[in-house]
């Protein structure tokens, strides 16, 4: 299938598990944290995946324990395997993505309409970048990271993810925009972490199961990111959590 096909088949089952009920979205998410967590564990060698989903629901229902679940389970694997390396490396895939996605979930808590405006700008902003970058792309943003991606695209993702933040966020003109850089620019990072630690082992994406859109890791990195800055700002200028 053509990217473009692949692209319109996510959008279509990712809009399904938003309008889900709560305990469906629930587990979709717990499902993207560990096939996230196995997809980047299995690429650094070290696979301890089963135990994303849990520290995912450490951090949502006890937030205060999670540094000492995510402590003990990494240094038994450390210990298990006798490798400082190992140890970091099971430190970090039990941070990411779990921690990070936990957000997404105190998102949907606030309704349908929020998430879905806060997903569909990111896409805006990644196919924006992808499609200004190609046709109008010149000076490259971090080579060394992603050679392909460029200056122009990165404003153009900006400016159009923007505008659709300005017109579908329920806050006042200055906080939209100020949000959007913030929201826009925090999924870019996200792709970029991403991008550096595939540079460095040397892969083009984690999976090919989304075809020219690499794996879950690939295709979601930006929602990873940007989900815990997006429920704070959404809390801090809008709910008042």
């Amino acid at each position: 299938m053509s990217r473009e096909t692949y692209a319109i088949l996510i959008g279509i089952f990712v809009i399904l598990i938003i309008l889900s009920p709560f305990p469906v979205f629930f587990l979709a998410v717990m499902f993207l944290s560990y096939v996230i967590s196995r997809e980047v564990g299995k690429s650094i060698g070290v696979d301890i995946s089963l135990f994303s989903p849990l520290v995912l629901l450490s951090q949502y229902f006890t937030p205060q324990l999670t540094p000492i679940l995510i402590g003990t389970i990494s240094l038994v694997y450390g210990y298990k395997s006798w490798s400082l390396e190992k140890f970091f490396k099971a430190l970090f895939l039990l941070f990411y993505p779990a921690i990070f996605l936990s957000y997404l979930i105190n998102i949907r808590e606030y309704g349908i309409y929020i998430t879905s405006v806060f997903i569909f700008g990111l896409w805006i902003n990644d196919v924006s970048a992808y499609y200004v970058g190609k046709r109008f792309g010149k000076t490259s943003l971090f080579p060394k990271i992603s050679p392909k991606k460029t200056v122009e695209g990165f404003l153009g993702g900006i400016v159009l993810g923007s505008i659709f933040y300005l017109l579908f966020l329920p806050l006042s003109l200055w906080k939209s925009l100020l949000f959007s850089i913030f929201i826009l620019t925090s999924g870019v990072v996200g792709d970029y972490f991403k991008s550096f630690i595939k540079r460095h082992i040397g892969i083009k994406d984690f999976s090919n199961i989304f075809g020219e859109h690499g794996g879950f890791t690939d295709r979601f990195d930006a929602v990873v990111f940007a989900s815990p800055v997006f429920y704070f700002l959404i809390c801090a200028w809008k709910f008042n959590c």
